[in-house]
This record gives structure tokens, sequence and C-alpha cells, in this order.
């Protein structure tokens, strides 16, 4: 499975990857990342994730934490089920 993040750097520099950007990412976890300096591809992901956030729904925390008791219960049993090694 994959899940990657992006990050784009005063619109020149960029990286795209798997790492979280947490001390325990950095030294525990296997990770890969790329990152280069392209001013036309960071434009083209700052321009993709305008357009994702422009669908997606804002949550609030006062929401996050209404959220009912079954949201609950799963994020407690996925997260038991996640490896912690």
């Amino acid at each position: 499975m994959l899940h990657h993040k992006v990050m784009v750097v005063d619109g020149v520099r960029a990286t795209v990857g798997t790492t979280n950007f947490d001390n325990r990412s950095f030294a525990h976890n296997e990770e890969s990342n790329i990152c280069f300096h392209d001013r036309e591809l960071a434009a083209k992901l700052s321009r993709e994730f305008e357009a994702d956030a422009a669908v997606s729904d804002r949550v609030e925390l006062v929401a996050w934490r209404r959220r009912g008791v079954l949201d609950k219960a799963q994020e407690l049993v996925a997260s038991m089920l996640t490896e912690q090694a």
C-alpha cells in the first residue's frame, strides 16, 4: 500500500513520497521520497492540490470532536491493527 505525500516549496522545489514529516518516520520507517527543483512540475502539483481542495469537505475541530461513537470505535480498532514496530 502506498500513501504518498506531496510538498511544494516556494513554487519551485517539491518532494513526493511516503515519508511522514516527523522524527519517527525519519528514524524508524522505511520510506522513500523524490525531491526535485522544477518550477513547471511544482506548479502542476500545486494546481492538482487546489483542485482536490476545491472538492473536499473542511472538517472543523468542533465537528471532529462531535463525531459519533461508531466513528470513534472504528478508529480505535484501526489503530490497534496498525503495525507499530
